[in-house]
């Protein structure tokens, strides 16, 4: 059951991505799918005894995080990165998401540095994260 939740969100997480890169924007609705099978999945996992109170409000902390920092860089990264982080939390547990974000944020860092290097970006551009956040999970998952 758990798998399904897990490529649940990656599917969903994944429709977010190509919406971020076309439009630069994320669906509510998705986001909210992503909270609903969050919150069903932990509510099985806590039912089941897998899962403790802790455990959940703990994997709600990165997206929390990244909302203050959206909140304190005048939206540098955006309020959408961080609705997705906290929609998928509580799936993906602490660990998964972790190292999936640590991920997200060297691999976006490595593609900004090199897109300014060759001159096709400049230091205040934006460019799409929740790509980068998908490909995080996904080494994540399978790796």
């Amino acid at each position: 059951m758990e798998m399904i939740f897990n490529i649940t969100q990656l599917f969903l997480l994944m429709l977010s991505a190509i919406s971020d890169i076309r439009k630069k924007e994320i669906s509510l609705w998705i986001v909210i799918c992503m909270a609903f099978l969050s919150l069903s999945d932990g509510a099985i996992a806590l039912f089941n005894g897998k899962r403790t109170i802790e455990d959940l409000a703990i994997c709600l902390i990165p997206g929390a995080v990244m909302m203050l920092l959206a909140l304190l860089s005048r939206q540098s990264m955006g309020y959408g990165d961080g609705l997705i982080i906290l929609a998928i939390g509580m799936t993906f547990g602490i660990s998964k998401l972790a190292v999936g974000i640590a991920i997200a944020l060297f691999t976006s860092g490595i593609m900004s540095i090199l897109l300014i290097t060759i001159r096709k970006a400049k230091r205040n551009d934006t460019f799409p994260f929740v790509p980068f956040i998908f490909a995080g999970m996904v080494v994540s998952m399978f790796a």
